[in-house]
């Protein structure tokens, strides 16, 4: 048997190399939608499913995919996960690629701002290493980006370091390439003396070289230049030679710069030539604008079958094990229940003299046992599951009555869920201290991710769900799994607890000493005088929600722990009839852990 599990094993593993190798091949091919298809089945295999080190290699082919396609939020996201491995893993080669490409992405999205702190580790990471290549390429990435953020004098710093980096190498294919990256603050610049001197070298060793996509953008670069200077016959002939080799490449939107920028410099010498080249790029811009609409509808496909292949998979699971859950499942309470009491007894001989400490770890082990007595030997899921594959199959022929009764069952089941969740959580957060690793993340992305759970019960009631953000992407420090579930927990109430036909919202705001993540709805509110109690897991203040959704007390309490653990804080406003504003506090920097 052991023989048989360890072949099958390296079956799955030889089946997820091979899709790596075809995904591979495939965006070398230019089949950049098939190779993120192929991708994508790879993670939904193991061994890729279940480790990273298996998956790490389709994360890149991921990203560098959706960034060909011009989805660079996507490619980022991919690139980010690479980073977050090699770190982990303690893999600084790795490492300044990953930061490279990720700087790349932000600075292809318009978002250089975002780029700047990658470009610079990616330096910091690479210096003590011994690779002039890799280092020439993160000074250069720097350029870049310092470039596109108009700080040309920082720019040029970094290009002359990455000019002098390369020359370490002896490569003078490689300090071509940083010498034409460095003529573009110099001519921002006006320091044009220089930037010809870059130009013509790179001229000289991309000819040599048979470098013609670097060729063809030093001829551009040199036709500009050389206008800017008055030398109009070089500028026009540097025109034609940038826009022949574009053709022959071909690139389309290099050739559709060039025929703007040459069309603008012949406009009064040759009008018709001029008229010809803005023809031609009218023509360009329709060929790319269909490109990226093609693009833009195929990653619209491989989302949608994706996400449809998942809950296949997901359907066929859940099928095939349900009876070793729930026998695994009671076995597993059956030892949880053994266990609390040896526990319980060995607290109550060891804590005779501290009756106060005995009353509370009692009363905690009794809500323990209540929940898992109670709440989770019920099938709760299942449930759900059922309940929600009725109500879809059901068609429009279901009895209003009937129908009334199916959504009280889904919230039933719902709410029990979310019970089940929390208290796993919950005890997940007392014992496991690995839970609190932080790392960098969008909280707009997160929090657009919470609100996508809780929408189908919002629009049940009514409620209308609202995103309110100063920018679409905003990066923090922090504990991303603690924070979403927080949210989740915070948002589920707000949604419980307003009126039909009422509002809740999600507004992300800086503050002077971090970031406040803020749910706020206008639903009934809390007493005043109950606001100290409600984080409080054994208080006995319970309300069910506007429509009689059940409410365990749970969330809040698990909520604010989670938030501590981060070293943040959880605040409550709240007027009675009126509504409540919960806050979550995420501090500068990642903050200090409470435990």
């Amino acid at each position: 048997m052991a023989v048989l599990m360890a072949l099958s094993s390296a079956l799955v593993a030889q089946e997820t190399a091979d899709l790596y190798s075809i995904a591979e091949e495939q965006y070398f091919n230019g089949q950049y939608g098939a190779a993120i298809r192929t991708a994508l089945e790879g993670l939904q295999q193991a061994p890729a499913k279940d480790s990273e080190e298996s998956a790490v290699e389709l994360y890149s082919i991921l990203g560098a995919s959706y960034s060909r396609m011009g989805a660079f939020d996507k490619a980022a996201d991919y690139f980010f996960r690479c980073y977050e491995y090699d770190r982990k893993e303690g893999n600084p080669e790795g490492m300044t690629s990953s930061l490279i490409n990720l700087a790349s992405m932000y600075v292809y999205a318009g978002k250089p701002e975002l780029a700047e702190n990658e470009a610079l580790e990616a330096i910091d990471n690479e210096r003590p290493l011994g690779r002039p290549y890799k280092l020439a390429m993160a000074y250069g990435k720097a350029c870049d980006v310092y470039h596109a953020l108009k700080q040309e004098e920082k720019a040029l710093e970094y290009a002359n370091l990455a000019v002098s980096t390369a020359r370490e190498t002896e490569d003078a294919g490689a300090e071509a390439i940083r010498r034409s990256q460095r003529a573009y603050p110099l001519l921002a610049m006006n320091r044009y003396k220089e930037a010809e001197a870059d130009l013509s070298f790179s001229e000289k060793i991309f000819s040599q070289n048979g470098n013609r996509q670097s060729l063809a953008i030093v001829y551009f670069q040199l036709a500009g230049l050389y206008e800017k200077t008055g030398r109009n016959a070089s500028a026009t002939s540097y025109y034609r030679k940038a826009l022949e080799l574009s053709r022959e490449l071909p690139d389309k939107p290099l050739e559709q710069k060039i025929c703007n920028s040459f069309s603008a410099h012949i406009k009064k010498s040759a009008p018709d030539e001029a008229y010809e080249l803005l023809s031609r790029s009218a023509q360009l811009q329709e060929e790319i604008s269909k490109s990226e609409s093609d693009n833009a509808l195929e990653l619209f496909n491989i989302e949608y079958e994706t996400a449809k292949k998942e809950e296949q998979i997901a359907a066929q699971e859940r099928a095939l094990h349900a009876e070793k859950q729930r026998t695994f499942v009671l076995i597993v309470l059956l030892l949880v229940l053994i266990v609390a009491a040896i526990i319980t007894a060995i607290t109550a001989y060891e804590s005779k003299k501290d009756k106060e400490k005995l009353r509370q770890s009692n009363a905690q082990k009794d809500f323990l046992f209540k929940v898992i007595s109670h709440d989770i030997m019920s099938p709760a899921i299942a449930m759900l599951r059922g309940i929600q594959m009725l109500r879809s199959h059901s068609g429009d022929g279901i009895l209003e009555r009937d129908s009334e009764v199916l959504v009280q069952l889904e919230r039933q089941a719902e709410s029990e869920v979310e019970l089940i969740d929390n208290v796993m959580r919950w005890a997940r957060n007392k014992e496991d201290s690995s839970s609190r690793d932080k790392a960098r993340f969008d909280i707009v992305s997160m929090s657009r991710e919470a609100m996508k759970q809780y929408r189908g019960g919002a629009l049940q009631k009514g409620i209308s769900l609202e995103l309110y953000s100063p920018s679409d992407s905003i990066v923090v420090y922090s504990n991303r799994n603690h924070l979403l579930i927080a949210l989740r927990n915070l948002l589920s109430n707000a949604i419980k607890f307003s009126h039909e036909g009422g509002r809740v919202s999600v507004r992300i705001q800086d503050s002077e000493d971090g970031t406040n993540l803020s749910v706020e709805d206008s639903g009934i509110g809390i007493p005043a005088d109950k606001l100290d109690s409600i984080y409080n897991s054994e208080s006995s203040f319970r309300r069910p929600g506007t429509v009689g959704e059940p409410s365990h007390g749970l969330g809040l309490a698990v909520s604010r722990d989670l938030v501590a653990a981060i070293g943040g804080r959880l605040d409550v406003r709240s007027v009675e009839g009126k509504g409540s504003i919960f806050t979550i506090h995420i501090p500068a920097g990642g903050g200090e852990g409470n435990g």
